[in-house]
C-alpha cells in the first residue's frame, strides 16, 4: 500500500484506508469550521471575558477530532489596533499569538482577520468606511503591514483574510483590498491570503458586485472568499421556518453557482468561509449536503457558522450540548478529514 508523506495507513477489514494526517497544502479546499469569540460586541472595544473571549485548547481539540484540520477566528480591529496607524495593542496580540500556539498544537491550519466589514470605528462605536477620511486606506495598509511584522514567523499553518463581509464600499475595495495584499507581500512573500468580495460577500450576487474582482499578487497565492446562507433572506438570520420559506434543496446549489462559475471561468481559487443552518428541522440537513457537496466538485472548500463558546442558543451552533453533538454535525463530518476520527494503530 502507497502511503503520502506524513500519511498513515491502515486496513479496515478489507478496505485499504489512506489517510493525510498533516496539514493541508491547498486549505481553501478544505471544510473547515468558524469558531466565534474575539469579535463578539461589535461596536465597543469591551473588556476581555467580559464581553469577548478568545477560544481555549480544548475547543479547538474537540474540531480536531472531529475531523476539522482548518478554524476561522476573526477579530476587531479596533481591539488589536485600538487606534489607527499606532501599535497593535500588547495584550490583544499576546491573546492572538496565544491562540496561534495553540492551532500548531492541534496541527490546525487558522484563519485570521478583521471582522469589520471594510469598515472601523474612530470614536463613539460608529464605523466609517475604509477610504473615507477619518479612514483613510492608508490605515488598512499600516494595519495589515503591522500584522504581517508581527506573525511574520508563522509558516503554512497562518492564513489571513483581509476582512469580514466589506459591502456598500462605492467600488473601492478591489483597490483597497490590492493595496493591502502589495503591503503584505512586502514583508511576507508565500502566505495565503483569502480576498472576500464586495456585497457582503454573498455568493449569490457575486457576479453583481465583484464580476470584474481581479488582484495581482507577487506570490500567486491568493483565494477569493464567499459567504452564503439559504434561508429565505440569504442573510442567516433563518426568522422563518423552513416551510415558510419556501426552502428546497436545490437552493444551495442556486445560491452558490454564480460564484463557483466565476471562479472556473477565470481560473481562480475560491473558498465559502460561511455558511450554516438551524439544527431544529432535518430538512435543513439536506440543503447543507448539497451545498457541501457542490463545493466539493467544484474543487472549493470552506467554513461552517458557527461554533465558538459563548453561543448559548443560537440556533446554528455546532457546539455540543450536555457531552452530545449538535445534530449539523453529522452533516459536517462527512466532509472534513477522516483521519482524524480514530487513531490508526
Amino acid at each position: 500500500m502507497v502511503l503520502w508523506p506524513g500519511s498513515t495507513g491502515a486496513v479496515d477489514g478489507e478496505k485499504a484506508v489512506v489517510c493525510d494526517t498533516g496539514l493541508p497544502s491547498e486549505p481553501w479546499r478544505e471544510f473547515g469550521i468558524n469558531i466565534v469569540g474575539p469579535a463578539l460586541s461589535p461596536g465597543v472595544r469591551g473588556e476581555y471575558a467580559k464581553d469577548y473571549i478568545y477560544p481555549d485548547e480544548s475547543l479547538l481539540a474537540y474540531y480536531r477530532s472531529k475531523g476539522f484540520r482548518v478554524a476561522r477566528v476573526t477579530f476587531l480591529w479596533e481591539r488589536l489596533q485600538p487606534k489607527l496607524f499606532s501599535d497593535l495593542d500588547a495584550a490583544e496580540t499576546e491573546r492572538l499569538q496565544s491562540l496561534i500556539e495553540k492551532a500548531r498544537g492541534q496541527n490546525m491550519v487558522l484563519i485570521i482577520g478583521p471582522h469589520n466589514y471594510a469598515r472601523y470605528a474612530v470614536k463613539d462605536g460608529i464605523p466609517e468606511l475604509i477610504g473615507s477620511n477619518a479612514v483613510p486606506v492608508a490605515a488598512f495598509v499600516d494595519f495589515w503591514r503591522r500584522v504581517a511584522i508581527r506573525f511574520a514567523a508563522h509558516d503554512e499553518q497562518l492564513i489571513y483574510t483581509l476582512m469580514n463581509e466589506p459591502h456598500d464600499t462605492k467600488g473601492a475595495w478591489a483597490g483597497i483590498a490590492q493595496a493591502a495584499v502589495d503591503a503584505i507581500r512586502e514583508i511576507d512573500k508565500q502566505r495565503w491570503i483569502y480576498l472576500p468580495g464586495d456585497g457582503w460577500s454573498s455568493a449569490r450576487s457575486w457576479r453583481e458586485f465583484n464580476e470584474h474582482l481581479a488582484i495581482t499578487d507577487s506570490a500567486d497565492r491568493l483565494v477569493y472568499v464567499a459567504h452564503q446562507y439559504f434561508d429565505g433572506s440569504g442573510k442567516g438570520i433563518y426568522e422563518k421556518s423552513y416551510d415558510d420559506d419556501r426552502i428546497h434543496p436545490e437552493i444551495a446549489i442556486n445560491r452558490l453557482r454564480p460564484f463557483l462559475e466565476w471562479l472556473q471561468r477565470r481560473g481562480f481559487r475560491g473558498t465559502v468561509t460561511e455558511y450554516g443552518v438551524p439544527n431544529d428541522d432535518p430538512r435543513w440537513f439536506a440543503v447543507l449536503d448539497s451545498a457541501l457537496d457542490t463545493l466539493k466538485q467544484a474543487g472549493v472548500g470552506g467554513a461552517y457558522w458557527a461554533g465558538g463558546p459563548w453561543w448559548g442558543d443560537y440556533p446554528l451552533s455546532s457546539e455540543p450540548r450536555g457531552g452530545t453533538d449538535a445534530p449539523v454535525m453529522s452533516v459536517l463530518t462527512k466532509f472534513t478529514n477522516p483521519c482524524s476520527l480514530r487513531r490508526w494503530e
